[in-house]
């Protein structure tokens, strides 16, 4: 779906709040994760993923950014890509790892805030912006 956002054309899909698995956590606070977070998309992400079930697939030929995997502690970390967005006028990113099972209608986003902090709770619609 497109709409004209500040005079641009720009991408944009509905979706709602669900939970997740609680693992996101983990994932983003691994040093070889966080480093190249702040490296490609200018941010530290909160420790933690907001998910959020899409009303159609997540177009994933849109243009990625790529997250190495790497080994850390003597454990491995798949590599992953990463979608620039928006979500409640916060700049944020689609994370999807290249080893997920998810259905391609359910994501993750990272953000440099919490954003259930912003009183997002689950089932309540959002609008992601593709930037």
């Amino acid at each position: 779906m497109f709409y004209d956002y500040e005079s641009e054309q720009v991408e944009f899909m509905r979706g709602k709040i669900a939970s997740g698995l609680g693992q996101g956590q983990y994932f983003i606070s691994r040093e070889g994760y966080s480093r190249q977070f702040v490296q490609k998309l200018g941010f530290v992400p909160f420790p933690g993923t907001l998910n959020v079930r899409l009303e159609e697939p997540f177009p994933a030929e849109q243009p990625a950014i790529r997250i190495e995997g790497f080994v850390e502690e003597g454990k491995s970390f798949g590599e992953c890509k990463c979608y620039r967005i928006k979500l409640n006028g916060i700049e944020a990113a689609v994370v999807r790892p290249e080893k997920s099972h998810y259905p391609l209608e359910l994501i993750e986003i990272i953000a440099p805030v919490k954003l259930r902090a912003l009183g997002l709770e689950d089932g309540d619609p959002v609008e992601v912006i593709l930037l």
